[in-house]
């Protein structure tokens, strides 16, 4: 329905208002605890640990975020559940509402109903009454006219007449004998008149006897071979109805109204200054031919302009419908006043949410920044353990090479005391003449005390007293100079074979180092 939808837009417009406004407060809540935080942390001293600092503003600035998101949630979800509550609640108010719409609308349908059913057979009983009367007999008949006059005293009806085939009153209730008058352009006999209508409901009029605003109601009546013979009606008192409506609802503004399938108003409360007639687009006339029993509908009054529930109901068989609506302002009222009560309660538990949530998330955020302190401390410390058993190995093996070194010193610096002595014994014996094959061996002996000097050169290198002596070298060369000694190093069954490079390039080395180096390989292959 479309007063549903308007609720529901006003709704969603001020939810998505309420919403935007609490997310600059959580805004500013979120940035201003996490100044506050920030400025706790300035009081702890963070500048003594940079590196802890520097890991803690990283989540420091996810936390704010998250702050704001819980704190918009603390705030949005109530809010929302109010709103869905308030949806709800409306739903609940429009259908009792529409309940009450309904039930009073039955009310107006048994009265009208039970009142049309009573015209229908007064207008029976007076056929009957005159059946068999000529029309002398009726206008002259003193005891029809008091039978007339009695009916006129039920408070539903304002008049009754009875009219000739040509539309000329000729009995009444009152005065007697009946005043001349012309009917024939009543629509009460002018309908009848052309066929049979059966009961006949005219349109409401101002009644030239009587000068009061009434509606006919109209039976035709025949001759035994069914030919026209005139018209009973009754003038149907409109206050009757209408006092009878003002008593069904207590609601302020509402309508009650009694009209025909064509949308002419025969009564309505509050009353008309003029006949009106509905057209066919207005929201009843709407309603009637899209539900032609009973239905509900919302529509703005045409006559007072006023929004209001509407029900309405056929009234039998007859072409005629009962009415009833109450503003939508008292449906609102209702509803507002439910809301008010919601809000009294809503109020107050989101401000406790949002204060506990406030305190949760900055409780958790000191946490949090606690535990990223903690743990980058932590990883720094380890790092600092780590460095700190580096340097202490480090120190122990620097402390075994010292005495290392001290000891190949000793030893090195003795072994070449040795060497001098055997240096000297050999040249002293290369200097005498001897066969050629010993002096081949003592020139022999001799290379290896000066390979012997050099070791305890790179000895004493090794141990720090002795600078290596770096030099550009041939290898070709050095390792020609050095194939016999490889041979005899390596034993009679292993066969040592050289293969030279034409065009290999020269290198910085030390000497000694390189000849020990080779002599390695090929003892250790």
């Amino acid at each position: 329905m479309k007063g549903a939808r308007t609720v529901a837009n006003r709704l969603a417009l001020a939810t998505g208002t309420a919403i935007r406004r609490v997310s600059g407060l959580a805004n500013w809540a979120g940035a201003r605890f996490s100044r506050d935080l920030g400025l706790g942390w300035e009081r702890l001293g963070h500048s003594a640990d940079p590196e802890a600092d520097a890991v803690a503003e990283r989540p420091q600035r996810k936390l704010a975020w998250t702050s704001r998101l819980l704190l918009v949630a603390a705030v949005a979800v109530p809010l929302l559940l109010l709103t869905i509550a308030a949806w709800q609640n409306f739903r609940l108010v429009q259908l009792e509402a529409e309940q009450r719409v309904t039930i009073e609308t039955g009310q107006l349908h048994e009265h009208a109903l039970s009142a049309i059913e009573t015209y229908t057979l007064i207008l029976a009983w007076i056929d009957d009454r005159i059946r068999g009367l000529d029309w002398d007999r009726i206008e002259h008949d003193g005891e029809l006219h008091r039978f007339l006059s009695n009916l006129e005293t039920l408070p539903q009806i304002g008049a009754v007449l009875v009219v000739d085939p040509q539309g000329q009153l000729r009995a009444s209730g009152s005065p007697y004998p009946a005043a001349a008058a012309d009917l024939s352009n009543r629509d009460a006999f002018v309908a009848q008149r052309d066929r049979d209508a059966r009961i006949f409901v005219g349109r409401e009029h101002v009644d030239q006897l009587t000068r009061l605003s009434d509606f006919d109601i109209s039976r035709r009546r025949s001759t035994p071979d069914e030919r026209f013979d005139g018209v009973i009606i009754i003038s149907a008192n409109p206050g009757y109805f209408a006092n009878f409506f003002s008593t069904i609802s207590r609601d302020e503004n509402f309508s009650a109204l009694l009209l025909r399938n064509d949308g002419s108003v025969l009564v309505r409360f509050p009353p008309l200054r003029s006949p009106r007639v509905f057209s066919p687009e207005a929201p009843v006339m709407r309603a009637i031919a899209a539900e032609p029993d009973r239905g509900l509908f919302w529509g703005r009054g045409g006559i007072d302009g006023i929004k209001r529930l509407f029900g309405y109901q056929r009234i039998g068989e007859y072409p005629l419908y009962v009415a009833f609506g109450i503003p939508m302002q008292g449906v609102l009222a209702q509803w507002r006043g439910n809301l008010v009560d919601y809000l009294l309660f809503a109020i107050p538990a989101s401000l406790g949410l949002f204060c506990m949530t406030l305190f949760a998330v900055r409780q958790l955020q000191q946490q949090r920044v606690a535990t990223w302190r903690w743990r980058a401390t932590a990883r720094r410390l380890n790092r600092e353990m780590h460095r700190r058993t580096r340097a202490e190995a480090e120190l122990h093996q620097a402390q075994k090479m010292e005495a290392l070194g001290q000891l190949t010193g000793g030893v090195a610096h003795d072994f070449n005391n040795l060497l001098t002595v055997l240096q000297g014994c050999l040249e002293m014996l290369s200097c005498r003449q001897i066969e050629p094959a010993l002096q081949a061996r003592v020139e022999m002996a001799l290379a290896t005390v000066e390979r012997g000097e050099r070791l305890t050169s790179q000895l004493l290198a090794f141990a720090r007293r002795q600078p290596l002596a770096v030099a550009r070298l041939d290898l070709n060369d050095t390792l020609r100079q050095m194939a016999e000694l490889m041979a005899r190093t390596v034993g009679s069954k292993v066969r040592v074979e050289t293969d030279f490079a034409p065009d290999l390039w020269p290198v910085d080395a030390d000497a000694t180092q390189l000849e020990l180096a080779v002599i390695n390989l090929a003892i250790n292959s």
